[in-house]
C-alpha cells in the first residue's frame, strides 16, 4: 500500500473516529436541548391557551357581575322588580355576549323568577348575534345542572360540561350570586355558556404536528384542534392521573397517546373554572431535526474525514448555540417575559422556527396587553359606578334630612297656628288683668311678686306662640330688599350689648368685609337670627369668657357665608343633629322656650340659604350661615 494511501487512511481514521464520537455526542446534546425546548414550548402553549380560556370565562363572570349591579340600580327603593322587568333585563344580558345560550334569574332553590332568555332559531335573526339554538327543555335543565350550593357559598361557580341545544354543542353553567334587596334571600343569575367559540379558537391554533384539547373537570375532551377527531366528551387519561379526574397542576411529559403514538404532552389548568388545556405533539416529528443532523454528520464523515470533522464541529457548535438560545427564550416566555425575541441569523429551518417563535411571542404579548387593558377598563368602570352610587346615596340622604326637618317645622307651625288664636284670647285677659293689677298695686304689697310672676309667664307664653306662628308662616320674599350683611352684623352686635359681653370677659373678633356683597332679605329677621346665635355663644362661654368670632367669606361663586364661632363648652356629637329641632336645648338653665335655633333655621331657609353647625366639646361651636347673592330668585339647594 502506498504511503499516500496510508496517510489518507490514517487521516480518515483519525478524523472519522473523533468526528463520529463528536457527531454522536452532538446528536445527544441536540436531542436533549430540542427535547427541553419542545417541552417548554408545549408547556407555554398550554399555559397561554389555558390563560385565554380562564380570561374568557372570567369575562363572562364579570359581565354577569356588572349586569347584576345594573339590576340593583334599576330597582325603585325597596320595590322588587316585576317578572316583566326581569325578563327585559335577561334579554339585555343575553345579547351582551354571543356565548350566552340561556340566561335566567332563580332563587336559592333553583325556582325561576322570570322566563329565561334564549332563542330557538337564532340564525333567523343574524342581527341579534350568533347564539346557540336552544329549546325550552334545554332552558329547563339550567337550574338542574347549575352548582347552586357552590355559588351561594363562593358567590360564583361553574358546573360540569354537557351537550345541549339543537346542534348538541358543549355547554357550561356559570352561576353568580347577588343580593336583590336588603334583608332578602340571595338570588342567582344562571347563564348557560357555549364553548363553541373556544373550540373555534383551538382550531385556529391548529398545526400539522400539534393537537390542542380543552378538558372539563371530568377529564373529558370538550373541544379539540384536530378536525378529524371530534368525539363528543371523549374521556382522557394522563400519566399518573386518575380516571375521570382533571389534573390539578400543570405538567409536561412524554407518554403514549390514545392511539399508541408516543407524544410530548403538556397540561395547564384554567383555574378557577374547573377546565384544562392539553397539548400533544408526536415525539418522532418533534425529534426530526436531530435525525436529519445525524444523517448529515454520517454523510459528511463518509465523504471527507477532515472536512467532515471541521464541518461537523462547526455545525455542532452552531446548532447547539442556536438550540440553547431557543430553549432559553422558551423558558423566558414560560416565566412571563413575552417580549423575548430571537435573533434570526439564517434562512433554514432553525431560522424559520425562530421567526415563528418571535411571531408567537409577539402575538401572545399583544393578547396579554389586550386582556390587561380590558381588565383595567372593567375595574375603572366598577370604581366609577361605586363612586356614582355613593354620591347619589349621600345626595339622597341630605335631601331626606332637609325634607324631614322642613316637615317637622311645618307640622309644629301648623299646630301652633291652629292653637294660637285659642291661646292668645285667654292670654290677653290674663296679661291685661295682671298689668292692671300691677298698675294699681303699691310696690310693697305682699301679692305684687306673685302678680309680676304671672305677668312674666304670660309674656313667655306669648313669645312661644309668636315663634310657633313664625314657623308656620312662609315669609321668603314678602318684604325682602337688598341688604348689606355687614351692617346687619354691626346692628346685631350693638343690640346684643357689647358692654355686657365685655363684662362676661368675651372678646369680639370681627372679620367682616364692609360693605358686603348684597343679598336679598329682611334686615330685621337676619338681626334676630344673629342675635340669638350670639346669645347662645354668650351662654356657652359664661363660665370663663372666651372669644366670639364673626367672619364673612365668599366660599363659592354667587354665595356669601357668615361664620359665628365661640370658644365655649361645645355641643356633644349625639346632640349636634338635633339642635335645630323645636323645643330641644342643651342649656343647663331652662329659662327659655328651646325654639331659638329652630326659628333661626326657619329665617335662613326663608332667605334661600343654608345653616349648619360644627362643634367640639371643650373647644367651642361654629355656625355657618350661607346665603345666595342677589341675582333674581337664587336659592340654595
Amino acid at each position: 500500500m502506498k504511503l499516500r494511501a496510508k496517510f489518507m487512511i490514517t487521516a480518515v481514521a483519525v478524523c472519522a473516529v473523533p468526528m463520529a464520537i463528536a457527531g454522536y455526542f452532538a446528536g445527544r446534546i441536540g436531542q436533549d436541548a430540542i427535547r427541553r425546548s419542545i417541552e417548554a414550548q408545549e408547556q407555554t402553549v398550554a399555559v397561554q391557551v389555558a390563560d385565554y380560556v380562564a380570561a374568557e370565562m372570567a369575562a363572562v363572570a364579570d359581565t354577569l357581575r356588572v349586569q347584576s349591579r345594573v339590576l340593583d340600580l334599576t330597582q325603585k327603593g325597596t320595590e322588587a322588580p316585576t317578572p316583566e322587568r326581569l325578563q327585559k333585563f335577561l334579554q339585555f344580558v343575553y345579547h351582551q355576549k354571543e356565548v350566552f345560550s340561556v340566561v335566567g334569574v332563580y332563587d336559592e332553590r333553583g325556582t325561576p323568577l322570570a322566563p329565561p332568555a334564549f332563542q330557538e332559531r337564532p340564525r333567523d335573526n343574524a342581527a341579534l348575534g350568533r347564539h346557540d339554538a336552544m329549546t325550552a327543555d334545554d332552558a329547563a335543565e339550567v337550574p338542574k345542572r347549575a352548582p347552586l350550593a357552590e355559588a351561594l357559598a363562593h358567590n360564583v361557580a361553574t358546573g360540569e360540561v354537557f351537550l345541549a341545544g339543537r346542534d348538541a354543542s358543549p355547554q357550561l353553567i356559570v352561576a353568580l350570586r347577588y343580593e336583590p334587596m336588603p334583608d332578602e334571600a340571595p338570588q342567582l343569575i344562571l347563564a348557560m355558556v357555549s364553548l363553541r367559540p373556544l373550540a373555534r379558537y383551538l382550531r385556529e391554533l391548529e398545526t400539522a404536528d400539534r393537537r390542542l384539547m380543552l378538558l372539563d373537570r371530568a377529564s373529558r375532551v370538550v373541544a379539540s384542534s384536530d378536525r378529524e377527531s371530534q368525539t363528543a366528551l371523549e374521556p382522557r387519561l394522563f400519566p399518573n392521573g386518575l380516571p375521570g379526574t382533571l389534573p390539578e397542576r400543570p405538567f409536561v411529559a412524554a407518554y403514549p397517546s390514545q392511539d399508541g403514538t408516543r407524544v410530548v404532552g403538556a397540561f395547564a389548568p384554567a383555574n378557577p373554572f374547573h377546565l384544562g388545556v392539553a397539548t400533544e405533539r408526536p415525539l418522532s416529528q418533534a425529534m426530526e431535526p436531530v435525525t436529519r443532523m445525524g444523517f448529515a454528520t454520517v454523510y459528511w464523515v463518509s465523504i471527507s474525514g477532515v472536512l467532515a470533522a471541521l464541518v461537523a464541529a462547526w455545525l455542532g457548535r452552531n446548532l447547539s448555540r442556536r438550540i440553547i438560545d431557543l430553549g432559553s427564550a422558551a423558558r423566558a416566555v414560560s416565566q412571563g417575559r413575552l417580549d423575548t425575541q430571537l435573533q434570526v441569523r439564517t434562512r433554514d429551518e432553525i431560522g424559520d422556527l425562530a421567526k415563528a417563535f418571535n411571531a408567537m411571542t409577539t402575538s401572545l404579548d399583544a393578547a396579554r396587553a389586550e386582556i390587561l387593558r380590558q381588565t383595567r377598563e372593567i375595574k375603572n368602570w366598577n370604581r366609577n359606578l361605586e363612586q356614582r352610587v355613593a354620591e347619589k346615596t349621600r345626595e339622597l340622604q341630605q335631601a331626606q334630612d332637609v325634607l324631614l326637618r322642613s316637615r317637622s317645622l311645618a307640622a309644629i307651625g301648623v299646630l301652633g297656628s291652629g292653637v294660637a288664636h285659642e291661646i292668645n284670647n285667654p292670654l290677653a285677659g290674663v296679661l291685661g288683668l295682671s298689668q292692671l293689677m300691677l298698675a294699681d298695686m303699691p310696690e310693697d304689697h305682699p301679692w305684687r311678686p306673685m302678680v309680676e310672676d304671672v305677668e312674666g309667664q304670660a309674656l313667655r307664653i306669648r313669645h312661644i306662640v309668636a315663634n310657633l306662628l313664625r314657623l308656620s308662616q312662609r315669609q321668603a320674599g314678602e318684604d325682602f330688599r337688598l341688604v348689606d350683611l355687614s351692617r346687619v352684623i354691626d346692628d346685631a352686635l350693638e343690640l346684643a350689648s357689647p358692654s355686657s359681653l365685655a363684662d362676661a370677659h368675651i372678646v369680639i373678633d370681627k372679620r367682616v368685609v364692609s360693605p358686603s356683597p348684597p343679598i336679598r332679605g329682611s334686615a330685621f329677621q337676619l338681626q334676630a337670627a344673629i342675635i340669638h346665635i350670639i346669645k347662645n355663644a354668650r351662654v356657652a362661654m359664661e363660665d370663663g369668657g372666651g372669644t366670639l368670632t364673626l367672619e364673612t367669606s365668599l366660599p363659592a361663586a354667587k354665595l356669601l357665608c357668615l361664620r359665628v364661632s365661640d370658644t365655649g363648652r361645645g355641643i356633644k356629637p349625639e346632640h349636634l343633629p338635633r339642635i335645630f329641632d323645636p323645643f330641644f336645648t342643651t342649656k343647663q338653665k331652662w329659662d327659655e322656650t328651646g325654639m331659638g335655633l329652630a326659628v333661626v333655621h326657619k329665617i335662613v331657609e326663608d332667605h334661600g340659604g343654608q345653616i349648619r353647625a360644627e362643634s367640639r366639646v371643650g373647644y367651642g361651636t361654629s355656625f355657618f350661615l350661607t346665603f345666595p347673592l342677589d341675582e333674581g330668585q337664587a336659592t340654595l339647594t
